[in-house]
């Protein structure tokens, strides 16, 4: 009997979901990762649960959170950017999990930031990426952001901008 040299890989079913942070249940994950107290993170949370221009959310890879993204209205957002921002531009601010790796929040991030365009009727996506986070800076080129060349954000910081896909 001749066995394969190489056997295909089992297809493994991933389910993505985006819901908004729970609080007790998701500060215990979020605490385990920026190491702070759950007594400074719960006050913190509640108050972007009543906010109206900026929500708090955890992109799930099956039972597992792989990263909290906060989506901001960019107009209240302190991005640096003066006038280049317009009505429906949205900003997102994100913590991956220590321990997903890179196709997981690949995978996470083109989540959301369908999620943004679709749900939030977003005309534009800001990501500002501190300049030692090289994991996502890579991520925002291959996924088609542009850095933004003519609008200073704060230093140590790069700002990148992604259009609306358009509707073919």
């Amino acid at each position: 009997m001749i066995l394969p040299a190489i056997k295909p890989e089992k297809q493994v079913q991933m389910d993505l979901s985006i819901r908004p942070v729970v609080i007790p249940d998701d500060v215990r994950w979020l605490q385990r990762w920026l190491g702070v107290d759950a007594d400074c993170l719960i006050p913190f949370y509640e108050s972007l649960q009543v906010a109206s221009f900026i929500q708090s959310v955890v992109v799930w890879e099956n039972d597992r959170p792989v990263l909290q993204v906060d989506i901001c209205e960019a107009l209240f957002d302190d991005l640096g950017t003066g006038d280049g921002i317009s009505p429906g531009d949205y900003s997102l601010r994100l913590l991956p999990a220590p321990d997903a790796d890179y196709n997981a929040i690949s995978r996470a991030l083109h989540n959301c930031i369908a999620y943004v365009f679709t749900e939030k009727k977003a005309g534009r996506v800001w990501m500002p990426l501190h300049n030692s986070n090289t994991l996502l800076m890579t991520w925002v080129k291959t996924a088609g952001f542009t850095e933004t060349i003519d609008i200073l954000p704060k230093p140590g910081y790069v700002l990148y901008l992604l259009d609306k896909p358009a509707i073919s």
